[in-house]
C-alpha cells in the first residue's frame, strides 16, 4: 500500500519533472519575439539596408550602410530651406525697394512743383485810339528758379472764342530765348496792333521752359470794351495755365 502511494507520488514527481519549465527554453523564445518586434519596428522605418540586384545596388548599399542617404537627405531638407528664406528675402527687399522709389518719385514730383518757374501775364498799357487800338504784353516769374521763354502770341477777335481746344494763328507767334528770372517782371517792347476797334478780344499765350525741362503754357483771353475796361472772356481752357 504504501510502496504504491510512493509510486503514485513519484509518477506525480516525474510528471512534475517533466513540465517543469525550463528557464534557458523560456528565455530563448521571449528572445525569439524581441526580435520579431524590433525586426517590425525595423521595417517600419524603412527596413535595415539589403544588397540587391547585384554590383548595380552595391552604391545604393554602401551609401545607406555609411549613413549618407540620411546626410543627403537632410541637405536637401536644408537647401530647400535656405530656398524658402532667399526667396522671402528678395520679396521682402523689392517690397522695401518699390516703396523706396515711389517715396523718390513723390519727392522729385514735389521738388518740381515747388521749385519750378511760374509764369503769368497778358495784355496791357492798353490805347484805344481810334485809329488803331494797341496793347502791349507783360509777365512775371512767381516761382523760385529761372523761366526759358520759348515764344509768345498776341492776337485780336471780334468775337469771343468758344470752344474747349484754343486755337490761334500760328504766323502770329514770337520765338524768344529770354531767361525771366524769379520775382522779375518782363514787358517786350514789341506793340501789337488791332484792326478791330473796341469792343474787341485780345487772346494769346506764353510758352516757357523749367530748369527741369517742362515746357508749360500760361494763356489768357481779355474782353476789352469801348470805354477800356477788360475782363476775362471765354471759355476757361482760353485762360488756363499749368
Amino acid at each position: 500500500m504504501s510502496q504504491e502511494i510512493l509510486g503514485q507520488a513519484g509518477g506525480i514527481a516525474q510528471h512534475g519533472n517533466v513540465y517543469r519549465p525550463d528557464s534557458s527554453g523560456g528565455g530563448h523564445a521571449i528572445d525569439q519575439l524581441d526580435e520579431a518586434a524590433a525586426e517590425e519596428e525595423g521595417a517600419a522605418a524603412g527596413g535595415p539596408c539589403t544588397l540587391s540586384e547585384g554590383l548595380a545596388g552595391l552604391p545604393a548599399y554602401l551609401a545607406c550602410k555609411t549613413g549618407l542617404l540620411d546626410l543627403f537627405s537632410n541637405v536637401a531638407r536644408a537647401l530647400t530651406l535656405l530656398a524658402g528664406l532667399l526667396a522671402a528675402s528678395l520679396l521682402l527687399i523689392w517690397f522695401y525697394l518699390h516703396r523706396a522709389s515711389t517715396a523718390a518719385r513723390k519727392a522729385a514730383s514735389y521738388i518740381s512743383t515747388a521749385e519750378r518757374a511760374y509764369v503769368f501775364g497778358g495784355p496791357t498799357d492798353l490805347n484805344l485810339l481810334p485809329s488803331r487800338p494797341s496793347v502791349r504784353l507783360a509777365m512775371e516769374n512767381y516761382g523760385k528758379t529761372p523761366a526759358l521763354l520759348k515764344e509768345w502770341l498776341v492776337d485780336f477777335a471780334q468775337v469771343e472764342p468758344h470752344g474747349n481746344r484754343p486755337s490761334y494763328d500760328s504766323l502770329k507767334a514770337v520765338p524768344t530765348g529770354e531767361i525771366l528770372e524769379p520775382d522779375r517782371l518782363f514787358s517786350p517792347a514789341t506793340v501789337f496792333k488791332s484792326d478791330i476797334e473796341a469792343p474787341f478780344f485780345v487772346v494769346g499765350y506764353i510758352k516757357y521752359a523749367d530748369v527741369f525741362d517742362q515746357v508749360h503754357m500760361t494763356r489768357f483771353c481779355v474782353a476789352v470794351a469801348p470805354d477800356g475796361k477788360a475782363v476775362t472772356a471765354g471759355p476757361a481752357a482760353w485762360s488756363a495755365r499749368d
